[in-house]
């Protein structure tokens, strides 16, 4: 039996379906659920919904439980395992999010450099049984690809072959270089929700993210904010010109199984009081 097929009957054991087709992983007392938030574009005065980003919790009789304290509780030897399956059921319980037209971010990075290609050939191993178009799952790479320029070549052949979108994660934290940038040629830059923030306490930094957000898209990458959780950050994002927003302030995840809104939301609610002083970041 080829270790491909190995792999792939340890996912279907731990794998479960329940009557109404969600699938959850099973991982001793812990029940493993994906949640997806939602991406905005955009669309004159409104903000449309137009992907989701999928993430993992885990549960223990229905009660979620903090991801540091089931982490804890997984044996080193499982992570691997733990994030092989978080992955699986993010791209097979896209179809039960009820809103076939969106987009999926999903997170291919890894322990090490062999486990983020071992990401991306699960990703395209997986897309007949989700019932996903390729051109419609957007990976997104972490630090371990961003280290090995050969690594990054590498893995655009292996992604652009397959028709999948590619996305940076977690940029200005010092993980990504303009020659990385270069050589991936990603379609996404997600930047980083906890830099963002820091960036939002000054003009200054402002204005400097601003010429950020210029150059990125000079490379024909679409700038995708992560983190945003005031009307203050939102204003800041949406003055740089970035294409996508996400964040707490927008939208929450949301477990597969619940409702998602697919209601534009208003920018001028959304911005609030903050919408007279937006000129001052200027």
């Amino acid at each position: 039996m080829s270790s491909r097929a190995e792999r792939q009957i340890g996912l279907d054991d731990a794998i479960i379906v329940d009557e109404i087709g969600l699938e959850s992983g099973c991982y001793g007392l812990y029940r493993l659920r994906s949640l997806y938030q939602p991406i905005f574009k955009r669309r004159e005065k409104t903000l449309k919904m137009i992907a989701v980003e999928a993430t993992t919790a885990a549960f223990v009789a229905n009660e979620q439980v903090p991801a540091e304290v089931f982490l804890s509780a997984v044996a080193d030897d499982d992570h691997d395992f733990i994030g092989r399956m978080s992955l699986a059921l993010a791209l097979r319980n896209h179809k039960n999010i009820g809103v076939d037209t969106l987009e999926l971010v999903v997170d291919t990075e890894g322990a090490d450099q062999e486990a983020v290609v071992d990401r991306i050939r699960l990703v395209v191993e997986e897309l007949d049984e989700a019932g996903l178009d390729a051109s419609r799952v957007v990976c997104a790479l972490g630090q371990y690809a961003a280290s090995d320029m050969a690594l990054l070549s590498r893995l655009a052949q292996e992604m652009r072959s397959h028709r999948l979108l590619v996305a940076v994660d977690d940029f200005g934290v010092g993980h990504w270089t303009d020659q990385a940038i270069d050589i991936l040629r990603p379609e996404v830059v997600r930047i980083d929700g906890e830099w963002f923030r820091q960036v939002c306490r000054d003009a200054t930094t402002v204005r400097l993210f601003e010429a950020v957000v210029s150059r990125l898209r000079e490379r024909s990458s679409k700038v995708l904010v992560t983190g945003i959780e005031t009307p203050v950050q939102l204003a800041v994002a949406l003055q740089a010109g970035v294409d996508l927003l996400q964040g707490g302030h927008l939208a929450v995840p949301v477990q597969v199984g619940m409702e998602i809104d697919e209601r534009p939301l208003s920018i001028a609610e959304r911005l609030g009081e903050v919408q007279r002083i937006v000129p001052l970041f200027g």
